[in-house]
């Protein structure tokens, strides 16, 4: 499948790398308001590149599938809004792989 001659898991892949900045983000937030005080914090990078051909869909999906995994986990044995958080971004990167990204990966 294609919109505008360009595969539809490439036009998608920006859209999930936005998504996970903002996992990232709000990750941060929620590690900063347990331990405010903490130096050994640190940001994760969120550096994305704009330019070149976006990372191999398997690689992509591989990442995906491994942090929907690791969220669910911590999911299960968190509780209030820590759960919640990682249940949505479980939630999130199962849909990148299953529904944003299937599309490309059958015309690849």
């Amino acid at each position: 499948m294609t919109v505008e001659g360009t595969p539809l898991r490439v036009k998608q892949q920006p859209r999930v790398s936005a998504d996970r900045s903002q996992h990232a983000q709000a990750l941060t937030a929620e590690i900063k308001r347990l331990a405010p005080t903490s130096s050994a914090t640190t940001s994760p990078s969120t550096t994305t590149t704009t330019s070149g051909a976006p990372p191999p869909l398997a690689s992509v999906v591989t990442s995906l599938k491994a942090s929907a995994d690791s969220a669910r986990q911590l999911a299960s044995t968190s509780s209030g809004y820590r759960a919640g958080l990682l249940g949505s971004i479980a939630a999130s990167c199962t849909a990148s792989y299953t529904v944003a990204l299937a599309f490309g990966a059958a015309t690849s």
